[in-house]
């Protein structure tokens, strides 16, 4: 009688520890299952000058959020032209209002917010022999300037600079010509002047403070002018209307306006409030 008992004990034990074993299984299928759920994905057009702070913002957001995000960096102007020709994007970041203002206007992307500020500076190259210490001197005999064509935000920073410095008699009207004349070449996008810049292929570009960083502070050297920190270099975001994946570009934008995404923009040395 006992060693029936013993072996339905055995059997009976046997067959709870299958069962675990079993569910156990299970379990583990699903939570693979759950980590090898596809991530949703978006894509983001961002202004050049957020190259840095929004690939990095990327990666965190992936992590946290599990949403995929590809980014294509140019100049605002540019990525207008795509929104402009219905290319398949979620959200929109420009390094100014007038861009944002025109897709607003056509009604290519749904409001605006303004997430974060730049500052427009003089980028010198640290081995050039001629001597720059402010506006005035982009005027002297032989210097090579680069600075975005006038249809880049950068570029039309710039201009609207130099002529407020003619208005309030900053400068005058023979200095400013030498300035224009010292324009070597006009870029697309504000990383291209930092590239040539850093080659040595011009003395200073007009660039945004932020990207003059870590990658080549140490051959671009950073001038302040009030003339140039005159100018409200503001960043726009939005969610374009024909978004297909507006709930992941909605978390984007929270993100981004979270204080998680205003400390990473102030890492790279962009302004938040």
């Amino acid at each position: 009688m006992i060693k029936k008992r013993a072996v339905f004990f055995i059997s009976t034990l046997m067959v709870i520890v299958f069962l675990m074993c079993s569910c156990s299984s299970v379990s583990s299928k699903k939570v693979t299952a759950v980590k090898k759920a596809p991530k949703e994905k978006i894509i983001v057009l961002a202004a050049a000058s957020l190259t840095e702070a929004f690939t990095e913002m990327g990666k965190d957001i992936k992590k946290e959020k599990n949403i995929e995000i590809s980014f294509d960096f140019a100049g605002s102007q540019q990525l207008v032209t795509l929104i402009e020709q219905d290319v398949s994007a979620d959200v929109f970041a420009s390094a100014d209002t007038k861009n944002m203002d025109k897709v607003i206007n056509e009604k290519k992307v749904e409001g605006s917010t303004i997430f974060t500020k730049n500052q427009l500076v003089i980028g010198k190259y640290k081995d050039s022999k001629i001597n720059i210490d402010s506006l005035k001197d982009l005027a002297k005999n032989g210097v090579k300037i680069v600075v975005g064509d006038k249809s880049v935000p950068c570029g039309a920073y710039f201009y609207k600079a130099i002529n407020e410095a003619v208005v309030d008699k900053v400068i005058d009207k023979d200095t400013y010509n030498k300035i224009l004349k010292n324009i070597k070449s006009s870029e697309l996008n504000v990383k291209d002047i930092v590239s040539k810049v850093a080659m040595g292929n011009a003395d200073v570009g007009i660039v945004y403070k932020t990207d003059i960083n870590k990658s080549n502070q140490d051959k671009i050297q950073i001038i302040m002018d009030k003339e140039f920190s005159k100018q409200n270099v503001e960043y726009p975001v939005a969610i374009i209307s024909a978004s297909n994946h507006k709930k992941a570009a909605k978390t984007f934008l929270r993100y981004l306006t979270s204080n998680k995404g205003k400390a990473l923009m102030n890492k790279y040395g962009f302004t938040v409030k």
